[in-house]
């Protein structure tokens, strides 16, 4: 039966990626100094974690396959490695009792979500988030002028210790290098990884930056109907959360009619990490969508904040009935299921949404609301480019 040391010894896996060291569009190796940082990383993790020879040895074999597929592009590169594998190696891989999780755990090692994965499909995909250090970053690349924070950690240490599973970035000691890795969208992929991991584990998620802890929580902003990411107070309040060093999202929805309904918002919730450690700030019709989009999936938030938020309310004219209409739902106070700390905040004067429509919705739901005198709809047309007092709920 073949090992994982001949696996990487093979002439074949070494021309594949040597392929990819070659047509790498990425500032990130995918080649095998990839390969060979994501098997270092998943000896430590087997070390700490004290997983036996066989299952190790077993990990190491999709670590060493999982990118093998990018050399004939990076699209469904894990389906492709996954199907290389069975052309190539089934004969001999067969005879191992963890042939099945390794050809799942290569197809499903780049996905976004995390579903009830197995406990060698999260280790594949933590050993192979966590090769984001310096020791990664193509020398040649063409964008190599761009500052990366990347190139600002020299190492990544794990560590299990008492009930807590532990990541710890060892920097250069740039000072803005914690406030330049917040901000990368990598960065979420990263903490997604190491929380679902940790809960397989039932071990606390712990992500340290030169040994001070990270704030794990994240936030998420939505826009309303025909709305942008960049309007109103949306950028001002992710720049206020992240110079406090806290993970932002402020996502473009789709807009316009025919084009934003219930599921086309979904599919853009479902690429986010949206969990316990989550709050949600959301404006217009973007706070129903957010009921319907919890209850429907029954996930469990840390917080709403809601914004001129309602339900159930037409008239505002053709296009916007067309958009909001598929977001309502008659069963929205179900939420408090999935939340118990929902904020509103609306006017006494919006202009598009009648006053008792969007208090009947605060009533039925926020444990805490407030009143804004001549808010408008709390939008950058009423003089909302900043919005200070929903920094106090923050």
């Amino acid at each position: 039966m073949l090992k994982y040391d001949d696996f990487l010894k093979n002439n074949f896996i070494v021309n594949e990626y040597s392929k990819i060291d070659k047509i790498n569009p990425f500032a990130f190796s995918h080649g095998l100094q990839h390969i060979n940082n994501v098997c270092n990383n998943m000896k430590e993790l087997c070390d700490v974690l004290k997983i036996d020879d066989e299952m190790e040895d077993a990990l190491l074999i999709a670590c060493v396959l999982h990118d093998v597929g990018q050399a004939d592009g990076r699209d469904s590169h894990g389906l492709k490695a996954k199907l290389i594998t069975e052309k190539l190696f089934s004969a001999d891989l067969k005879q191992n009792k963890y042939y099945d999780e390794i050809l799942n755990s290569i197809e499903r090692h780049d996905d976004k979500s995390f579903g009830n994965e197995s406990l060698f499909c999260l280790l594949l995909k933590c050993a192979d988030t966590l090769d984001f250090s310096k020791k990664r970053l193509e020398p040649n690349h063409s964008d190599l002028s761009l500052y990366r924070p990347w190139e600002d950690i020299n190492d990544v240490i794990i560590r299990v210790s008492d009930n807590e599973f532990i990541i710890n970035i060892i920097s250069n000691g740039n000072k803005t290098f914690k406030n330049n890795f917040i901000k990368e969208k990598f960065t979420r992929k990263i903490i997604s990884s190491v929380k679902n991991l940790a809960k397989k584990l039932n071990l606390i998620p712990i992500i340290k930056i030169d040994d001070n802890p990270l704030n794990l929580d994240n936030y998420i902003i939505i826009h309303g109907s025909f709305g942008s990411k960049d309007g109103n107070w949306f950028p001002w309040l992710k720049r206020k959360l992240e110079d406090k060093n806290l993970l932002v999202d402020v996502s473009q929805m789709p807009v316009g009619v025919g084009i934003q309904n219930f599921e086309s918002w979904s599919k853009v919730l479902d690429e986010l990490k949206v969990d316990e450690n989550t709050t949600i700030i959301a404006h217009s019709i973007a706070p129903i969508f957010v009921c319907k989009y919890l209850i429907t999936n029954k996930i469990k938030v840390k917080k709403l904040i809601f914004v001129c938020g309602f339900n159930n309310y037409l008239g505002i004219n053709t296009d916007f009935d067309a958009v909001n209409k598929p977001m309502f739902i008659d069963n929205y106070k179900d939420v408090k299921k999935y939340c118990d700390d929902i904020i509103c905040y609306y006017s006494d004067n919006d202009p598009y949404v009648k006053y008792g429509v969007e208090k009947d919705f605060a009533d039925i739901i926020s444990n805490e609301q407030y009143i804004i005198h001549n808010g408008g709809h709390i939008n950058s047309e009423s003089g909302y480019t900043e919005f200070n007092k929903i920094l106090k709920d923050l």
